[in-house]
Order: C-alpha cells, then structure tokens, then sequence
C-alpha cells in the first residue's frame, strides 16, 4: 500500500514506461503525475507540489543528474526528495553523492524494489522532521 496522498512526479521521455509506471503506482496508492520533459518540471513542482520526484538520468536534450543538482541547489526545492531511475548502474554513487540524489534504481527493476525505495525514502524524511 502507498502512503494516502503521497504524490509523486515522474520525469522520463520513455512514453510507455511512464504509462506503466503512473499504472503501478497509482494501483499502490500514490498520486502520479508524469512529465516527459524538463522545460514544464518546475512549474509543475509548484502546482502539484510532489512529495517524491522519479527521474530519469538521460532525458532528450538534458541530462537528468543536472536536473537533480538544480532540484538541490533551489532554496524551494531542497528537500524534495528525489529518486535516480537509469540503465547504467555505475553511475549510481555519483547520482547520490555528487548530485544529491536521495537513492538510485537501475532499469530493468521489479515493482517491488521501486516501492521499497520509495517507502524508505518517505520513512528518511519523516524520520528527519
């Protein structure tokens, strides 16, 4: 079961991934909203105000680490977790520890390995409140 009225928001230019993805994670109880580029993302980040953002590393156009540090780096926006998704597991550290990603899963994953991370995300920020 998802936390009742976690939102979250995926970034990913992977149409189908996203439409399975939003099908997952709404079925365990989570608000999705999926954006499959960049330029919208913080505009969106205000509206929908997510409590976890799934993204992508490699994003057309841009690359999703980048994305990850400004998430970071914006005084509104610091403490918005943020979840690394990519197909190149080595670069699992630097997403963490270099551009602040809260956790990272490589693609392919099962549904059950996202739901944990993400479960154990939500559990590190009340944690810290």
């Amino acid at each position: 079961m998802g936390r009742i009225m976690s939102r979250i928001l995926l970034i990913d230019d992977d149409t189908d991934f996203l439409s399975v993805l939003k099908t997952t994670l709404t079925r365990k109880g989570f608000i999705v909203q999926t954006q499959e580029t960049w330029e919208s993302s913080m505009n969106i980040i205000n509206s929908f105000k997510p409590h976890l953002v799934i993204l992508d590393v490699f994003l057309s156009g841009i690359d999703g680490l980048d994305i990850c540090k400004q998430i970071k780096k914006s005084p509104f926006t610091k403490n918005l977790p943020v979840l690394i998704i990519s197909g190149f597991p080595w670069i699992s550290h630097s997403a963490i520890y270099e551009f602040g990603a809260n956790d990272f899963i490589a693609k392919p994953f099962e549904v059950n390995d996202l739901i944990k991370k993400i479960h154990k995300i939500f559990n590190r920020k009340h944690e810290s409140v």
